[in-house]
């Protein structure tokens, strides 16, 4: 039987794209479990009402696993500490700095009975957005070395990828700034992708498959402080160093 580890995010992107990183071996070593019954709503207040009502903690306490992965965008906040310092005074923890580990947005906590936690802030905004979520990643993928690769495996074959990848990351982005609009959240722009390529499900799936179709090289690259909060978690017991900042 595979190790566990627990994991809960802010939104469902999240969840969808880490289960196809783990489907495509970049979080590997164990087994991920949502460690939150399914909720209505999500977002940083909701979900962080769920861990406290639905007891999460103190429930995953005595539960086998390795320990809980948390995944919040640093969203409005001045940096990924001050959000994980939000979230902890929010939950009751303390979250502190790996010493080893060379991002600023992992942190890691342990609860009052022992439970190993880390946490990892989406600490990404594209061009001209000061808004810092996890919808950045994918646009760091669509918006990279390898975009017109992804495209073509997502855009319908009867299409131009290339003049439809155009569209969504230039001219409709001009026009809005032509009329006075401009991108204040990754996922707007993201959403200019979703239109030019007619994609016919929502943001979340979209993210899902554009992470499917990106080259394993550039997902290391675009994720990689999100397969470092696994692989600490998944390393716990061997660390020797960590740092209370």
């Amino acid at each position: 039987m595979s190790e566990v580890v627990y994991f809960i995010t802010e939104g469902a992107t999240e969840r969808e794209v880490g289960l196809v990183l783990h489907k495509r071996h970049l979080l590997k070593g164990a087994k991920p479990k949502s460690g939150l019954a399914r909720i209505s709503r999500e977002g940083y207040e909701q979900v962080v009402k769920a861990i406290r009502d639905q007891n999460v903690l103190q429930a995953l306490e005595g539960a086998p696993g390795l320990g809980l992965l948390l995944i919040f965008d640093q969203d409005q906040a001045d940096s990924p500490r001050d959000r994980a310092n939000k979230l902890g005074k929010d939950l009751g923890l303390s979250f502190n700095s790996f010493i080893d580990c060379e991002h600023d947005n992992v942190f890691w906590a342990t609860s009052k009975n022992g439970l190993k936690i880390v946490l990892h802030v989406s600490n990404v905004a594209a061009d001209g957005i000061k808004n810092c979520d996890f919808d950045g990643y994918i646009l760091q993928l669509l918006q990279g070395p390898h975009k017109e690769a992804i495209a073509e495996r997502i855009v319908p074959g009867d299409h131009d990828h290339k003049e439809l990848l155009r569209k969504a990351e230039k001219e409709i982005t001009k026009l809005m700034r032509d009329n006075g609009f401009f991108w204040h959240r990754n996922k707007s722009w993201l959403y200019a992708y979703i239109t030019a390529f007619q994609f016919r499900k929502s943001h979340v799936w979209f993210s899902a498959e554009v992470v499917q179709h990106a080259p394993e090289s550039e997902l290391k690259r675009v994720f990689s402080s999100l397969i470092d909060a696994w692989d600490l978690l998944i390393r716990w017991e061997t660390l020797c160093r960590l740092a209370r900042v």
